[in-house]
């Protein structure tokens, strides 16, 4: 059959583009590295690297255009484009779509390494055969996962150009494709609702630069072993270490912000497996740029330096094969499903663990080694704990994290923590006061040997403010564990030691201050999380008077509060109304105002808030949380339970008719409540006009009498319970006004209690919502603190630059 409307030559032009990419990343690695070897012909090796590299960079970015053309006009005869974006979906999230498929990252991320390589051709000088060869092989093994061809009926990547009806068979069964105008009827699968917020079209290029970015080290490290320059590399690779260590960390707090406005696990860090393959790289890329401040004049810390800069590029190839699998499918909503590469992803980790080892290995017995041992009062010994300190907090994290891992090697059952923040937590609590200690104190030492009196009487001023400080925050807020008031103290106590030595030892000098800048910014970052997660107050308890258990295993009353349309009632310090839902394309917004109680018993309306549910029939509706910022807290809300449909149809589809009955058991004075009235149960009577019931002389009746209450009115119901002929016969009563129907279908007569049915006219019933909302106290301190890191961290990278060209 020949098919209307393919538009085939474009992926042809992108697959071409991908076999380039791939062949000429070979090219060039082998190049640089004949280039690298300094004999006659390293010359010519280098030209012919230099174009190899360049045509490979173009033609990643041709298939990085080619693919967004394919997205951009909705080719969904391409199984990629098929996969991750449709009609519906807005414009603006187009490239979100680009990266939500594994190809797609690999691509972004390869669109980064040929950024850096083109900066590194004109700027690493005498290191540029060394360090370009790494980055060629990295590139090589890149382009591979893009190739999708079989070896030996091994596949080997996985091309983002398919076509469905070529190479997915499964779709040819599809009676739509019996059309060959099948294009003109075809949509989109989606893209994943998660993603359709605007943090996810800058948070993935911006992490996924800081994973690349881990290359620039570990390519120098390399390279210096490679080359026997120990210490020499250090000097040009400080620079990036930094620089990555801005992009990552602000990479990952942007997973953060996007978690705390996209998700609804009420907060901005679950330790989640995925943000923890991405945080575990970036402490140990911290933990390497420290120690290469002074590797430089202290050869006994080459070793943890080489280790860590390795490492932190290592870490970000394992996070790649956790992420990518399937092996972490079951224990994070972020990760990707298995697309059969794990065997590849495996080889390509290996391959360069092998290499970093196997060079350390050769080089360690050739490190330069310190005659004497480094001071106990000496800040490259604090600095070197520091690192050590981070390189145990993350060997925790990512043990932990990689129980799939070894619940698969080694035949294993062992489940995760009930509660895993809690758990993550309690263990790195220890390091985050270590740390804090440590930043707070680092600065004051001096290289080589530092006088203790000058380190007492210069520490003193900002040990004892902050002791007072946290003294009198730790009694206002009132912690529950020890180490909550030692992260305080210390998170303070590196803030006030940092500013002091901006002010007292720099002299006010912004353009050195950058460690001191991004030092405050790390301590506020965690000072922030400490008081909004450990003081998060939930402040919904449901105070309708209507359970919600019942309406899943999940849902508690104790932070779950259901509100009937128009209702008003207490939350908090807060009154709260649910006023109706809005339908705006595939967003459902629910309006909840806010208000205050003044003295006079009125009500002020403080702001509204809409928590959403983003529909999508495909993968599953996702709820998004709406958040109010104040300068002290924040009051963080998201939907746990509402009706999606427009009750306004529904009342109009049904509106004569009644909702299934709801059966109670009551005694006299009890009880019940519909969706519009209380209903109590007065009394029972035998003594009656029996005439409009039109009974028997012979039948038994007795009548409840049922007190019906609106907010305004108050009502009689009068059901009867019936023996006729030996058989039950109960006469219901209406309340038409309310909408309600009783009978009353039994009665015991050795405790006087009765059962009875209550309906209501569908019309009737109210709109409702299942609400959850919390108090996050000082969350800004966190949101201040990660500005405030990047800013130090952008003025020490500025620092370092103007050193090196010094």
């Amino acid at each position: 059959m020949e098919y209307i409307g393919e538009h085939l030559l474009i992926g042809k032009v992108g697959n071409v583009f991908v076999i380039l990419s791939f062949v000429f990343a070979l090219i060039a690695s082998i190049s640089y590295f004949f280039a690298a070897r300094d004999n006659e012909e390293a010359a010519s090796w280098k030209r012919i690297a230099r174009i190899s590299f360049r045509v490979h960079g173009l033609s990643v970015i041709g298939v990085v255009a080619t693919l967004f053309i394919m997205l951009q006009n909705h080719y969904f005869e391409y199984e990629y484009v098929w996969h991750h974006s449709n009609k519906e979906m807005p414009m603006r999230y187009i490239l979100s779509c680009f990266w939500e498929g594994q190809e797609g990252s690999f691509l972004l991320w390869s669109f980064w390494h040929v950024i850096l390589g083109f900066i590194l051709q004109r700027t690493s000088k005498n290191w540029e055969a060394p360090v370009m060869a790494t980055i060629s092989i990295v590139q090589a093994f890149l382009a591979s996962m893009l190739l999708g061809i079989f070896v030996f009926e091994y596949r080997i990547g996985s091309n983002p150009f398919t076509v469905l009806l070529r190479q997915h068979p499964d779709f040819a069964n599809i009676p739509l494709f019996d059309n060959p105008n099948y294009l003109e009827k075809l949509d989109g699968r989606g893209l994943n609702p998660l993603l359709q917020n605007y943090w996810m079209t800058i948070h993935p290029p911006t992490l996924f630069l800081g994973f690349a970015l881990t290359v620039v080290p570990f390519a120098y490290a390399i390279a210096g072993l490679w080359k026997k320059q120990f210490s020499e590399w250090l000097k040009p690779a400080l620079p990036w270490t930094f620089f990555g260590i801005m992009v990552l960390g602000t990479g990952v707090l942007m997973g953060g912000a996007w978690a705390y406005e996209a998700l609804s696990f009420g907060g901005f860090w679950a330790w989640d497996p995925v943000e923890n393959a991405s945080l575990v790289p970036w402490l140990t890329l911290v933990g390497a740029g420290h120690v290469m401040l002074i590797s430089r004049n202290n050869p006994q810390s080459l070793f943890i330096t080489f280790l860590l800069s390795i490492l932190s590029f290592i870490l970000i190839l394992y996070s790649t094969f956790l992420t990518r699998s399937g092996i972490l499918g079951e224990s994070s909503v972020h990760a990707f499903t298995d697309l059969g590469m794990s065997g590849q992803l495996l080889i390509y980790l290996f391959f360069f663990l092998i290499l970093g080892v196997v060079l350390i290995t050769i080089n360690f017995k050739h490190f330069p080694k310190q005659k004497e041992e480094e001071g106990i009062w000496s800040r490259e010994f604090w600095m070197f704990i520091g690192a050590v300190v981070l390189l145990v907090s993350s060997f925790q994290i990512m043990f932990y994290t990689s129980m799939p891992v070894w619940n698969k090697l080694f035949n294993l059952n062992k489940a995760p923590a009930k509660d895993v923040i809690d758990f993550y937590n309690t263990w790195q609590l220890p390091f985050a006061f270590l740390v804090t200690l440590l930043i707070a104190v680092g600065q004051y030492f001096k290289y080589k040997n530092t006088d203790i009196k000058f380190f007492v009487k210069k520490i003193s001023l900002s040990f004892i403010s902050a002791l007072l400080i946290s003294a009198i925050m730790g009694y206002f807020l009132n912690f529950s564990k020890l180490f909550y008031y030692l992260l305080l103290f210390s998170s303070i106590f590196a803030v006030a030691a940092n500013a002091d030595y901006m002010i007292r030892i720099l002299k006010g000098n912004v353009k050195k201050a950058g460690a001191s800048v991004s030092h405050i910014g790390f301590a506020l970052i965690l000072l922030g999380a400490l008081i909004s997660t450990s003081k998060k107050d939930i402040i919904s308890q449901n105070s309708s008077g209507r359970s919600i258990e019942s309406l899943g295993d999940k849902m508690s009353n104790n932070d779950n509060i259901l509100l009937t349309q128009g209702d008003t009632l207490p939350m908090g310090k807060y009154f709260v109304t649910y006023t109706g839902k809005r339908f705006e394309g595939i967003n459902i917004y629910f309006d909840v105002i806010y208000f205050s109680k003044n003295t006079d018993g009125s009500f002020k309306k403080e702001f509204s808030l809409a928590p959403l549910v983003q529909t999508n029939p495909r993968m599953g509706n996702v709820a998004e949380p709406d958040t109010r910022h104040f300068l002290t807290f924040d009051v963080y809300t998201h939907v746990t339970y509402a009706d999606l449909e427009s009750l306004k149809e529904k009342k109009a589809e049904t509106k004569d008719e009644y909702s299934l009955a709801k059966n109670y058991t009551l005694k006299k004075g009890d009880t019940i409540y519909s969706s519009n009235a209380i209903i109590i149960f007065d009394s029972l009577s035998t003594s009656f006009d029996k005439t409009p019931y039109n009974l028997e002389k012979d039948d038994i009746a007795v009548m409840a009498h049922l007190r019906v209450l609106d907010v305004t009115k108050k009502h009689q119901a009068k059901p009867l319970f019936v023996i006729h002929n030996n058989m039950i016969q109960p006469i219901g009563s209406k309340v038409d006004e309310l909408g309600l129907q009783f009978m009353f279908w039994k009665l015991n007569p050795k405790d006087g209690n009765i059962e009875i049915s209550v309906q209501e006219k569908k019309e009737n019933v109210r709109d409702f919502i299942v609400m959850q909302a919390m108090i996050f106290p000082y969350i800004n301190v966190l949101w201040i603190g990660c500005i405030i890191m990047v800013i130090g961290t952008v003025l020490a990278i500025l620092e370092r630059l103007k050193r090196s060209s010094n």
